[in-house]
């Protein structure tokens, strides 16, 4: 395994990539100052979530090796960006807290646009935002879910951006076309 740092003038990391194999693959690409705002919002449940998007990043302080070399910052970006995507888009994340395929229950609320765009956001009782997005509502032809509307959902993916991770769903199982959604009876 290799590292590759992005150092700022305090000498502190400010990016790190880390591969692994002949096929350099990457197994980190995280940013230590979004770690820090991950855990100042959701605590070490959310950097677990976050360690299991990018990676674990290495502990600093970091110290040079001997025979260590230096990379262009151009070179840097570009492996950033790769690294970066293929952690968010081809990595399963089916470890940590909230792995794929994880079922849990939760309730639609109010999201900050209308229904039938973006998604709609659930509260799953986590530290974390839940999210479904329009397509999957869209596709079902159902009728937009109310706020308080109470689901079962499974997890699909896990987001982690600006400190706030977000936990991907999809309903296990949505009304029929033109039927609403269940509400919840008198217990």
């Amino acid at each position: 395994m290799w590292h590759w740092f992005e150092v700022g003038d305090a000498g502190q990391v400010v990016r790190q990539i880390s591969f692994r194999g002949l096929d350099s693959v990457p197994v980190v690409a995280a940013v230590p100052v979004e770690v820090a705002q991950t855990r100042e919002a959701c605590g070490e449940w959310g950097v677990r979530l976050y360690e299991v998007v990018y990676g674990v990043p290495v502990r600093e302080p970091v110290v040079e090796p001997p025979g260590a070399r230096s990379v262009e910052p151009r070179e840097f970006d570009v492996a950033w960006g790769r690294a970066r995507s293929f952690r968010k888009c081809h990595v399963r994340h089916d470890t940590g807290p909230l792995p794929v395929g994880t079922r849990l229950t939760g309730t639609f609320t109010v999201s900050p646009w209308g229904p039938g765009v973006t998604g709609a956001f659930v509260d799953i009782g986590l530290p974390a935002a839940g999210f479904v997005d329009a397509l999957v509502l869209l596709q079902a032809e159902c009728e937009w879910p109310a706020d308080g509307t109470p689901a079962e959902f499974e997890v699909i993916d896990l987001r982690v951006g600006g400190g706030r991770p977000q936990i991907r769903l999809r309903p296990t199982a949505v009304p029929s076309p033109g039927e609403p959604w269940p509400r919840h009876g008198p217990s």
